[in-house]
């Protein structure tokens, strides 16, 4: 299956979890929306100034206002909201009824992600594609826009065009310091003699990883992220999200 594909019958989806993830796939997004496919995007987390730069990027990538859907959820307790979460994530679905669903890694980068990713899988029976965000969160740098490894990932190169836009989404975001860390981070990397351009590709990978009780990373770096307190609290968390879906009647 390819990932980047251009087929103009598909209807894609793109759940963010936070205004200004979407910079990591912003340029993905426009070019279907100039392809003529039918795309939404949501956001898990929003309050009235971050939904206001969401809805002021989702203008410029060509997504009309009527396809974005905001879920209010708490900054940094995503994972704690999920049982009241999932219904809605449902509902969104199945009034969508998209071929695709797109959402950031189960990369532990930040618990929000994580959260956002499980809601995904358990609310779309379809292909479910992932997009590297950062990972993880046992250091102070966390690895940008690169999966942990490689395998089933798919690269998309862009053209100036799509650069420019993609630098231009990334100032979109006012009431955050996105844009100042990111370019921090490519300053460090040209230090450390290992040059990253975020804004020459973007990366995504059909997701096959749906055991949410373990870690999706090489062996050496799991066990070190099994042992760190975020990872006891996800745990904790998805604990009580299983139970409570448990209790739900079944999809039909």
């Amino acid at each position: 299956m390819k990932v980047f594909s251009t087929d103009p019958a598909l209807t894609w989806l793109f759940c963010m979890t936070h205004p200004d993830d979407e910079i990591s796939i912003c340029a993905w997004i426009h070019r279907l929306a100039a392809n003529g496919n039918r795309v939404y995007m949501s956001w898990t987390h929003s309050n009235p100034i971050r939904e206001h730069e969401a809805r002021k990027v989702a203008k410029l990538l060509s997504v009309p206002d009527d396809h974005l859907f905001f879920f209010q959820a708490t900054d940094g307790s995503v994972c704690d909201e999920v049982p009241a979460l999932l219904p809605r994530f449902r509902q969104m679905i199945e009034s969508i009824r998209p071929d695709r669903v797109c959402c950031g890694a189960f990369e532990q980068g930040h618990l929000d992600h994580d959260a956002t990713n499980y809601l995904v899988a358990h609310s779309f029976d379809g292909p479910v594609f992932e997009i590297p965000f950062y990972h993880t969160y046992l250091t102070r740098i966390q690895k940008i826009n690169r999966f942990s490894f490689p395998d089933g990932e798919e690269v998309h190169y862009l053209n100036l065009q799509d650069q420019l836009l993609k630098k231009r989404v990334a100032r979109q975001y006012p009431s955050q310091n996105i844009w100042s860390v990111l370019l921090s981070y490519e300053v460090w990397q040209r230090a450390r003699l290992k040059p990253i351009e975020l804004a020459k590709s973007e990366r995504m990978r059909l997701q096959s990883h749906r055991d949410f009780r373990k870690p999706n990373h090489p062996p050496r770096l799991a066990y070190r992220i099994r042992r760190c307190k975020s990872w006891r609290r996800w745990r904790k968390a998805l604990r009580a999200a299983m139970r409570a879906d448990a209790h739900r009647p079944s999809r039909s």
